[in-house]
This record gives C-alpha cells, sequence and structure tokens, in this order.
C-alpha cells in the first residue's frame, strides 16, 4: 500500500469522515489552537501546527504571541500558518509583516518548520526571509500559485512547496510545478478535496507515474517535518 501524506489542512467538521494516511492540521487563530492539539491528541496520524494566519492578525488580542509562545514551548509543534495576504486592499501590511516576523522568530528558536500563507506578496515574502533567515527546522509555502521564477528563489532559500488541488487548477502554478525540483515538492489538500485526486493531477502534470510522486512527497514530508514527528 502507498504512504500518502497530506502537507495542510485544518480542523475537520465533526460528522467528517478522517482520512487514514498522516497529514497536517493547522490553526489559523487564538480562537482554535487548542482544538488542533486536541484533535492531534485523539489522532496520531495528526501533525498540528498552531499559528496567526494574516487575515486573523488585525483580530489577534494583544497577548497573542505570548500565548503561541507559551504552547510552542509546551507541545511539539510547527509554526502555522502564518504569512501574507495582500490580496484586499485595506490591508494593514505592517501589521501582517510584524506578526510574520514574530513567529518566524519563535520557529528559529524553538526549531519548528513553518508553514506558510502567501497572496499577492512575493517580493515582500523574498525578503523578509532573506532577512530573517529560514528556519533551520525549515519552511513550506502552502498552496503555491506564484510563477516558475519566484519558485526557483524560494527553492534556492531551502524552501519546501507545497500545491494543493484548487492551486493547481491555474496555469502559472502548473508552470511553477514543473519547476520544483523533487526533493522540495509537497502536495496537499488544503482541507478540501481528496488526497488522491491531488496526487493524480500532479502525476499527469509532470509526466511520472502516480508511484513514484507519492514516494518522492512522502520522503520530502517525512524530512520537512521531521522536528514535529521525533
Amino acid at each position: 500500500m502507498l504512504k500518502t501524506f497530506d502537507a495542510h489542512g485544518h480542523l475537520p467538521s465533526t460528522d467528517a469522515h478522517l482520512p487514514d494516511h498522516p497529514r497536517v492540521v493547522c490553526g489559523t487563530c487564538e480562537a482554535d489552537w487548542e482544538a488542533v492539539l486536541a484533535h492531534a491528541a485523539s489522532d496520531a496520524r495528526v501533525l498540528p501546527m498552531l499559528g496567526l494566519h494574516p487575515r486573523q492578525v488585525e483580530a489577534a488580542s494583544p497577548e497573542w504571541a505570548d500565548r503561541l509562545e507559551s504552547l510552542l514551548r509546551d507541545h511539539r509543534t510547527g509554526v502555522g500558518e502564518c504569512g501574507l495576504d495582500f490580496a484586499r486592499k485595506q490591508t494593514d501590511r505592517p501589521a501582517q509583516e510584524a506578526a510574520f516576523r514574530l513567529q518566524l522568530r519563535l520557529a528559529h528558536r524553538f526549531h519548528r518548520p513553518v508553514a506558510i500563507h502567501a497572496v499577492r506578496c512575493w517580493g515582500r515574502l523574498l525578503r523578509i526571509l532573506q532577512e530573517e533567515g529560514v528556519p533551520t527546522a525549515v519552511a513550506l509555502v502552502h498552496a503555491f500559485s506564484g510563477s516558475p521564477e519566484t519558485a526557483r528563489q524560494l527553492q534556492a532559500l531551502g524552501l519546501y512547496l507545497s500545491f494543493s488541488g484548487r492551486s493547481l487548477e491555474a496555469g502559472r502554478a502548473q508552470e511553477a510545478l514543473r519547476a520544483v525540483v523533487g526533493p522540495r515538492l509537497l502536495l496537499e489538500t488544503d482541507g478540501a478535496g481528496d488526497l488522491d485526486g491531488v496526487l493524480t493531477t500532479a502525476a499527469d502534470l509532470l509526466g511520472v507515474p502516480m508511484e513514484e510522486l507519492v514516494a518522492q512527497t512522502w520522503e520530502n514530508a517525512r524530512r520537512c517535518f521531521k522536528e514535529c514527528l521525533a
């Protein structure tokens, strides 16, 4: 039986059928961090990550960073989902960047992998990663939607790139997929759809056998998330 790994997802609905493969479940705000930890405690296949999503930054409490630091100290989780999202004109970009930098520093301090959300922010993302440094426990950009050139730049910094079924609907992401070297590729559901469908789509776009892609992404995920799997 092929071993599959979902590199990015979220808390399932109460009546959802839970998949039987290992998967990352990300928290996005203070309100769901404890639920993510409880979900992981109830299912050994779940790898939890806790973070403040860029769209949640403006609503966060003044204590969010202290609380996140405390949870990271007490639990072996990754950091994320965090990052930058400049899709909305009214976005408080300085606040998002400050929150992202803080979470990168926490990942450095606790030696944890980071799951990055990035929308219409590629120049700033690259600059911040260059200034702060990529955490030694690695980082990934989930649901990657950038250009092939951006994909190459992020890989040069040591990042993994993860693609979801939805992100692979776009032609640019399909081109970027082909620009990812095998050891840096991850696949995900982003909490929606079926992982087998994502694998099938990616294998077709890359022109590789399904078994080869499954084996490659399994090993990549084990390497990417090793600090949380120990």
